[in-house]
């Protein structure tokens, strides 16, 4: 059903119908709503390549992640789509294939942001060669055309483990993630040279991938070193999570013959027992970010920049007690 078949129901010109569905003030209100009417009624859907190649633009952008899994993605996505609405455009989000990519060079959306470390570089690079504009949210990549938004992982790093010496521990343990992730890099490279400067002590890695199924296998590899007065940096919450389920099996307890910090501040980590101490940030207002920098550079309005979204501990019990700065916790 198309728009010629409305325009003979309606009784007018196929231009009058056009101007109706597309908001133009060339008809009355009284028009557009009586169109829009028989539009719905005849159960007609606009032609989305039609319309684009008329407008130029579809006035939706494409999100890019490498999975939907946990607290982290819906706020960092809610933020973005909160964004774009403000401002008129949709979003679609896809994950782990080259369809839902090609979204981007054959121009049906007007720009992407990329939170995917399986989104090859190569190929954000040909597509911002292209014309296409894109903020990556995980990576470091200065070309034109595209716009970093990134969490200041350094910050966060330096953070966690100047509250990993306070707490007065004897040995450091890192718990990673996936080798090819940014943010696991960063925090991990950080906290080895702020843990070896600042008491010259070696620090342990254990090798892990994000989980809550990858904390418990690092508490079982923990658990087996037998050592005492034991810090551990997680370098997410999930991993904490799982270490936490699984270490008191061994006599360590979270806050007593361990210390753990997390990154991320999800929601679980303050109902654990002892709460998590943990690195926070603003995944909604790092999302709000990436969507105002997108939107600023799809329509050329100023300069975009480069920008970092900065971090602060959340000191709860998991390092033992102490004064707590989270209100949602019970003193």
């Amino acid at each position: 059903m198309g728009i010629r078949e409305i325009a003979d129901k309606a009784g007018v010109s196929i231009s009058t119908v056009s101007y109706a569905l597309n908001g133009s003030s060339k008809v009355t209100e009284q028009t557009r709503e009586r169109i829009k009417a028989i539009a719905k009624e005849m159960n007609y859907t606009p032609n989305l390549a039609g319309r684009m190649l008329k407008n130029q633009k579809t006035n939706i952008v494409g999100m890019y992640v490498s999975d939907f899994g946990g607290d982290f993605y819906s706020h960092v996505i809610d933020g973005i789509a909160q964004k774009l609405k403000e401002n008129h455009y949709e979003l679609i989000v896809g994950s782990g294939g080259s369809r839902s990519r090609s979204f981007i060079p054959q121009n049906l959306v007007d720009g992407a942001i990329v939170l995917d470390s399986n989104f090859p570089t190569d190929i954000i690079t040909d597509y911002a060669n292209s014309g296409h504009q894109i903020v990556v949210m995980d990576r470091e990549l200065s070309i034109p055309n595209v716009r970093q938004v990134l969490l200041d992982d350094e910050m966060g790093a330096h953070q966690a483990v100047n509250a990993l010496i306070e707490s007065k521990v004897e040995h450091f343990i890192l718990v990673t993630g996936p080798s090819d992730s940014r943010d696991s890099i960063i925090r991990m490279q950080t906290a080895i040279a702020e843990v070896e400067k600042s008491t010259g002590k070696p620090v342990i890695v254990i090798s892990s991938n994000f989980t809550v199924e990858g904390g418990r296998k690092a508490a079982k590899s923990i658990a087996s070193m037998g050592l005492d007065n034991v810090g551990i940096f997680a370098l997410n919450d999930e991993l904490a999570i799982g270490l936490y389920e699984v270490l008191p099996e061994y006599g360590l307890h979270p806050g007593k013959e361990v210390k753990i910090i997390g990154f991320d501040n999800d929601e679980l980590g303050r109902y654990l027992t002892p709460p998590l101490t943990t690195i926070d940030y603003s995944k909604h207002h790092w999302g709000e970010l990436a969507a105002e920098t997108l939107l600023e550079m799809i329509s050329s309005s100023g300069e975009p920049t480069d920008k970092l979204i900065q971090s602060k501990v959340i000191h709860r019990n998991s390092l033992g007690e102490k004064k707590l700065n989270d209100k949602n916790v019970k003193k």
